[in-house]
């Protein structure tokens, strides 16, 4: 095998073990878990009775809820003041069983435990797409086929490190894709840290060009490329009093990873093999003998 052969084949090593660390994008469905102890007072108050509490799906995807607790409870649709509304219904759901349910359609879905009425969950249900950034990390864009406002945001995410025992700052502008401000826009903002929910909360927009900061609730353990944390930006409605419509999308999602995280590995694999390149035109001997 001579030089040049040897490098080619580093080159090669190289690109593979680092797009092995890559994370892929899931697929179409998601678990959700009734956790141990929900059946008893105060998971509310840190929206744990369902993990997550909140959770944002395609149309067509499939949510899996899943009993961990020792108690028998359900998954209902409605708000538990008003009662079950008919969408979907689990019945009695044993300790260690499963209930699953596909969302065809767009909205926002509240559901709750008959048995414990304070065991509250959320799904919104979008339709993934938009305009991807160069940044790797970020996705901008409609998620709403019909609503041309929706498609025309965009959202500028800007949140601060993600450290265990220390709570993130976030900050949110939304503007049209000239960048004129967004002008009496609701939204909801939520940030994933795994099964742990760190924000969810309404915001909003007024006239002009506005930066929104919010604040999460501390993270028990480090960011990384393994466990991101996961911003998501959602529109709720346009306008106020009698002129406020409701319309739901996803403008923005964003993942908070080290700094040193995948994007970081893919332009280091670039320089990688630009240094090979030179290494095996010139002859320079950058690289080690094989």
């Amino acid at each position: 095998m001579n030089n040049n052969q040897k490098l080619i084949l580093t080159s090669m090593i190289l690109t593979g073990l680092i797009m092995t660390t890559m994370p892929f994008a899931s697929a179409d469905k998601m678990t959700v878990s009734l956790p141990s102890g929900s059946g008893v007072p105060g998971c509310e108050e840190t929206q744990e009775c369902y993990i997550p509490y909140m959770i944002t799906v395609n149309p067509g995807d499939e949510v899996i809820w899943s009993n961990d607790d020792n108690a028998a409870h359900t998954v209902t649709s409605g708000i538990a003041s008003d009662g079950p509304d008919g969408l979907f219904d689990s019945s009695l759901l044993l300790a260690g069983t499963t209930f699953s349910h596909t969302f065809d359609t767009l909205g926002e879905y509240d559901y709750f435990c008959v048995v414990h009425p304070w065991m509250v969950g959320q799904i919104f249900v979008t339709v993934g797409g938009g305009i991807e950034k160069d940044l790797g990390t970020i996705t901008m864009g409609s998620t709403v086929e019909s609503n041309a406002e929706i498609d025309n945001l965009v959202a500028d995410i800007v949140s601060s490190d993600g450290h265990a025992n220390e709570t993130m700052t976030i900050d949110v502008t939304i503007t049209d894709l000239e960048g004129n401000p967004a002008e009496h826009i609701t939204y909801n903002i939520q940030a994933i840290h795994g099964t742990m929910v760190l924000l969810n909360e309404e915001g909003h927009m007024h006239e002009g060009t506005m930066v929104n900061t919010h604040t999460t609730n501390a993270l028990t353990i480090d960011a990384s490329d393994d466990a991101p944390v996961t911003i998501t930006v959602n529109a709720v409605g346009f306008g106020h009093g009698e002129q406020y419509v409701e319309a739901f999308g996803e403008i923005a999602t964003m993942q908070v990873v080290p700094e040193f995280g995948t994007v970081a590995a893919m332009i280091l694999a670039v320089a990688i093999m630009s240094i090979i390149a030179i290494s095996a035109r010139s002859n320079l001997g950058i690289m080690p003998r094989l």
